[in-house]
């Protein structure tokens, strides 16, 4: 789109979606880039069902416990605050008022550094509504039975929604089952001492069918929390 697109829609509608993932380790069996992938293949179906507008998505996040993996790259905590606040401020600017971020990477310390700038925003911006999109809590709702176990990292569900984007980049023959045992009270120098391949859960079980099942629950869902911010 060029800047006259923008302009153009902004007459439409004052919504975007913010993709937000990360570059990070999700076993042997899938890319780096895995988190933002699902992260954009969301906000572009969203955008397409509530007709918004998608930015282009962040590939970095902060991946602290997946850190001592090669290829993993991580944002400090303070530049993600940083950078969730300018991204708002600049979209304010142009006239966006509606701002959703959708993050693939569902890191505590991403998703708490998210909220305190978004709260910070709209305490700023009187008449802007803000939403982050939690992902686990959605797919709270997937029917029993659907996977073995809802969240996880680069497991059955990841696993799955990347089989049906983009299967070219999934090799299942390296898919593994790995249920890492963190010490619950310890700071982790090194996360591959505890996990190995970088997998929490099952990708083994992964298939497209349940790719698509999940993706149609998640943009379903989105859907109906963007049509909330204008109540």
């Amino acid at each position: 789109m060029t800047w006259k697109d923008i302009q153009a829609r902004l007459m439409e509608t004052k919504t975007i979606i913010i993709p937000f993932g990360s570059t990070e380790e999700h076993g042997h069996h899938l890319p780096l880039s895995t988190d933002t992938q699902i992260a954009y293949e969301l906000a572009v179906r969203v955008a397409k069902k509530a007709g918004v507008l998608v930015a282009p998505p962040i590939c970095y996040g902060v991946c602290r416990r997946t850190g001592s993996f090669p290829g993993t790259i991580s944002l400090s905590f303070e530049t993600l605050r940083l950078l969730v606040r300018d991204l708002v401020e600049s979209l304010y600017s142009q006239g966006f008022r509606d701002i959703i971020f959708l993050p693939g990477h569902l890191g505590d310390a991403q998703l708490v550094g998210m909220e305190l700038s978004a709260q910070e925003a709209v305490k700023n911006y009187g008449d802007l509504n803000l939403a982050i999109i939690r992902l686990p809590k959605i797919l709270e709702k997937l029917p029993q039975g659907l996977v073995s176990e809802p969240l996880g990292h680069a497991g059955e569900v990841e696993t799955s929604i990347m089989l049906a984007i983009s299967p070219n980049q999934v090799s299942m023959e390296k898919a593994t089952f790995e249920r890492p045992n963190f010490p619950p009270h310890t700071i982790i120098r090194d996360s591959k001492i505890f996990m190995k391949s970088g997998v929490m859960g099952d990708a083994t079980k992964a298939t497209v069918e349940k790719g698509e099942a999940i993706l149609e629950l998640l943009v379903e869902e989105i859907s109906k929390i963007i049509q909330q911010l204008y109540v």
